[in-house]
């Protein structure tokens, strides 16, 4: 132990060693002890401490974290003459069901303690679970009392397995795509290694051929979005079959109503036909559906015998 800290914590282990005499396992359930009995409280916002930071943890605020037991327990040891030490690692975590596996976090992280009894080696001890049991059964920030009931609901949980599913595979797949993987991956082509130049090409090939199928689906939709202009197409169709063909840049009402002079017999269907149309293009942004049904039905039966000269 360093020299010139800690006294009340050194004092008091020697004072164990004095008690128990060479019973070191006695020792180390005293601790246990103290830190169960002696209104220690366990918390993720401890108080701040100052140089003999384990005398004031121990004397003073009595409220930490796994890491300020397992110093003051090994610190403890250490002044009644047992070989300890502080292990950190991960302690909880909980079993994805979407992903099949151990889902261990940074708030996991735990440290506990370790002495060395004769007969039995590196003994585990954690003082933490002698403070709060539920550190150990349901991690950090359960123990704590951070953990609100909501979050531990079924789909809560749920929508966090699955998204630490699609985390793994960014990881893997964007972050984890060294210059290994990069130079295998037309392996399965036949290709065992890929130089930069190479993969530069097929990336230039892979993004204008993406680009020339977005623009094509696009141009798809582009057609398709407009159900009232491609009835009204159908109707330009059946006209022009009767030698009425729409003029470049005529507009709808012009058209239809040089259709309805020509076609005299269909003067009154080819008027409601326009009013229809032009309602639809100018009168709603969003045109109710039935309405546009209705036009489209009406385009669907319109006939027309007569051949326009």
């Amino acid at each position: 132990m360093p020299d010139g800290f800690n006294p009340r914590t050194l004092a008091l282990g020697q004072a164990w060693r004095q008690r128990y005499g060479n019973d070191d396992a006695a020792i180390v359930q005293a601790a246990l002890s103290l830190f169960h009995d002696g209104g220690f409280r366990y918390t993720l916002a401890p108080a701040p401490l100052g140089r003999n930071a384990m005398d004031d943890f121990l004397f003073d605020t009595r409220e930490g974290f796994c890491e300020h037991y397992s110093s003051a327990f090994t610190v403890l040891m250490r002044a009644a003459g047992i070989p300890a030490r502080v292990v950190t690692g991960y302690q909880g975590g909980y079993w994805s069901d979407a992903g099949h596996y151990l889902l261990v976090r940074n708030s996991d992280a735990h440290a506990w303690s370790e002495v060395w009894l004769a007969g039995r080696g590196w003994v585990r001890i954690d003082p933490t679970a002698a403070v709060r049991p539920q550190r150990v059964d349901l991690g950090a920030a359960a123990a704590a009392g951070n953990q609100l009931p909501w979050t531990q609901t079924g789909w809560l949980q749920s929508l966090r397995n699955h998204w630490d599913i699609v985390n793994h595979w960014w990881n893997e797949g964007v972050i984890g795509f060294d210059t290994l993987r990069q130079r295998g991956l037309l392996t399965p082509f036949g290709i065992r290694k890929a130089d930069p130049a190479l993969l530069g090409l097929l990336l230039a090939i892979s993004c204008v051929l993406s680009g020339a199928l977005g623009l094509v689906w696009a141009l798809w939709r582009r057609g398709e979005a407009d159900p009232a202009r491609a009835a009204l197409r159908a109707l330009e169709r059946k006209l022009a079959r009767c030698g009425v063909v729409r003029r470049h840049g005529e507009g709808p009402r012009h058209y239809l109503s040089r259709a309805a002079r020509a076609l005299p017999a269909r003067r009154v269907e080819l008027q409601q036909l326009m009013d229809c149309y032009l309602e639809l293009r100018y009168a709603h942004v969003e045109p109710p559906s039935e309405f546009l049904q209705r036009f489209r039905r009406a385009v669907r039966n319109f006939r027309v015998i007569r051949v326009v000269k």
